[in-house]
């Protein structure tokens, strides 16, 4: 997008968002995870050299709960880091411990990793854990606390895990038979997860029983060949899928047989999850998802009205300020890398893409005005 363009959608921003903090990172990074309501983390992907990861302090003004006048305090500030040798794809943060976990395409290793180990400042690996990798995907992994630090891990249906950090003892293994590659993992409770394969294959496995209690096809409910991952909404049964196709399911995790909901997304042109598609739902608002990968751009979507029917629905909101106010190293538009949203203001997301830069944006709904 040209000067004069990017201009007047400076000048249009106005009207869009209550916030809007533009953040340029030293490398690109593909994961952005909570760290208490504070801190974020992030970290690169470059294969070619050793990585930071980052826990950084968000401005003040995204720490307050209400309006407290001026923030003097408006930029990023590093809390802790450290290097690995290794691309990461995912990082999760282990709730109520001093802990993440990174995995990526390099290495078959979960990495664990002590945050202000010793020097107060440092992201210190203190173990790994082994998992099985196949050379066209990597390990996925989601955290629970429970009533010890525990990771679920796998890259294949068949070799998903659940280990626990401390004693580095596999407590669980998902008895089920397939290859397909996962697409994503995600714990429902601390006993309940969701497994997403990228063949659409929705699984429901509760770990204290052997095999799956609930499953689903989500490729039967799209009529094109697709690559899938899931989100589940955390405190809720809502799960919400998205195909590389652009479309999107919901279903209710006790019956995943039956999609409450469908849609076709306004894509601008399909994805993979093996790059940077990614969902959410958002923690404070009821019925809206968002999702991006597919370009520049992050889509706020609202499903209450929505049905069975796989149609294109409206976009309730578009982030273009990616697209619109950064450009890659060879000239070509940004693509968005990966999006969360704030754990308690309820329309405000980060969002990072891979010409480096971060957004930390808060949108306005015209139809309401808040």
């Amino acid at each position: 997008m040209d000067s004069e363009e990017c201009e007047e959608w400076m000048v249009e921003s106005i009207k869009l968002y209550k916030d809007l903090h533009d953040f340029e990172l030293q490398d690109p990074t593909r994961v952005i995870e909570w760290i208490g309501e504070k801190s974020i983390c992030v970290a690169g992907y470059d294969d070619t050299k050793s990585n930071e990861i980052l826990q950084l302090l968000v401005p003040q003004k995204l720490q307050i709960k209400e309006n407290q006048g001026l923030c003097p305090e408006r930029d990023l500030k590093v809390e802790h880091g450290g290097f690995t040798q290794y691309p990461v794809y995912s990082l999760k943060h282990v709730p109520e411990h001093s802990l993440i976990l990174t995995t990526g395409p390099a290495s078959a290793l979960v990495q664990v990793w002590q945050i202000g180990a010793e020097d107060k400042d440092v992201i210190k690996p203190t173990s790994t854990i082994q998992s099985d990798v196949g050379n066209d995907t990597w390990t996925k992994i989601a955290t629970t606390a429970a009533t010890s630090p525990r990771v679920l891990h796998g890259s294949r249906i068949n070799n998903v895990q659940l280990t626990e950090l401390e004693s580095n003892k596999q407590i669980y293994t998902l008895a089920t038979s397939g290859n397909e590659a996962i697409g994503s993992l995600s714990f429902l409770d601390v006993n309940t997860f969701l497994l997403c394969s990228l063949s659409g294959r929705l699984m429901l496995a509760d770990i204290r029983q052997s095999g799956i209690a609930i499953e689903q096809n989500l490729a039967l409910s799209a009529s094109c060949n697709s690559q899938w991952i899931a989100a589940v909404k955390p405190e809720h049964s809502g799960i919400t899928s998205l195909s590389s196709g652009g479309h999107i399911t919901i279903t209710d995790s006790r019956n995943l047989g039956a999609p409450l909901k469908c849609a076709k997304g306004r894509i601008s042109e399909p994805c993979t999850p093996e790059t940077f598609m990614c969902i959410c739902w958002a923690p404070r608002l009821d019925n809206c998802i968002s999702i991006s990968g597919f370009d520049g751009n992050i889509q706020i979507y609202n499903t209450e009205s929505w049905d069975e029917t796989v149609q294109e629905r409206d976009v309730l909101f578009t982030h273009r300020g990616h697209s619109v106010m950064g450009v890659c190293k060879d000239n070509s538009v940004p693509r968005v890398t990966c999006h969360t949203w704030h754990p308690w203001k309820e329309r405000t997301l980060i969002s990072a893409a891979n010409d480096g830069s971060l957004h930390m944006w808060d949108w306005l709904d015209r139809c309401t005005g808040l």
